[in-house]
């Protein structure tokens, strides 16, 4: 009874070898498939199976299906290796989570603090955070100052139309009101002298006056003419010469 515990294990790192083997000579799909046929063995521990599967997700950036398995791998074990934790956070760093990921190397780091890459993707993570919220920041400036710009822009616009408006209003009360154009050019209608028809009427009765004129002074020349004939008939019935 005491043989079976070191045969299983032993058996189990000989499946775990196989599996390795396959995926090292880029058979990744057989891989998959040989650790899937062992997850259905209830006699085999399941952590390191669910492990190599994750890893291995992970790898060929199968990220969807590397996230559910390392989340299964934390969930089933009791005290989660540094190095699940180091893989978990490279897994979580190709799917642009940075807060997971930066969480996990932090755990990995807590594991053990010599691991160097932990550190250095550590930081590396938590630089690229830094840098993600001051762009976010300037960006977040620079649309708020394209804002007010427009907005000012617009503004200035608006005003325009609106004194372009008036000056409209204004013209179209001067073309409907034309007696009050023009005040200093002279007198309006009303205060005229004379319209053009009393012009008109006033010359016409000039001209009448000047024939009626014309003809008394004919009649007067025609008397006078006259009156000299009958004097001159007159002197030649005396018989008398001048």
């Amino acid at each position: 009874m005491k043989y079976i515990i070191p045969i299983l294990f032993f058996n189990l790192l000989l499946c775990q070898d196989i599996g390795q083997k396959m995926f090292k000579n880029g058979d990744t799909d057989s891989a998959i498939k040989y650790y899937q046929h062992l997850l259905e063995d209830e006699d085999l521990s399941k952590d390191n199976i669910i492990y190599n599967l994750a890893s291995i997700y992970s790898s060929v950036d199968s990220l969807e299906r590397a996230e559910e398995f390392f989340n299964l791998a934390i969930q089933d074990s009791l005290n989660p290796s540094a190095e699940l934790s180091y893989n978990r956070g490279n897994m979580f760093f190709k799917s642009q989570k940075l807060e997971e990921s930066l969480k996990s190397y932090r755990d990995a780091l807590l594991k053990n603090p010599n691991d160097d890459e932990a550190r250095k993707n550590y930081e590396f993570v938590k630089n690229e955070i830094e840098k993600n919220k001051q762009n976010k920041q300037e960006n977040q400036q620079e649309n708020e100052d394209s804002q007010k710009s427009e907005n000012n822009e617009n503004n200035q616009n608006e005003d325009k139309n609106q004194s372009d408006e008036n000056k409209d209003d204004k013209s179209n009360d001067s073309d409907k009101n034309p007696e009050n154009n023009n005040n200093d050019d002279g007198p309006s209608e009303k205060e005229s002298s004379q319209s053009p028809k009393q012009e008109n009427n006033s010359d016409r009765q000039m001209n009448v006056d000047q024939n009626v004129e014309n003809i008394l002074n004919a009649m007067k020349e025609n008397e006078q003419v006259n009156k000299k004939r009958k004097q001159n008939n007159y002197s030649n019935e005396s018989g008398k010469e001048w």
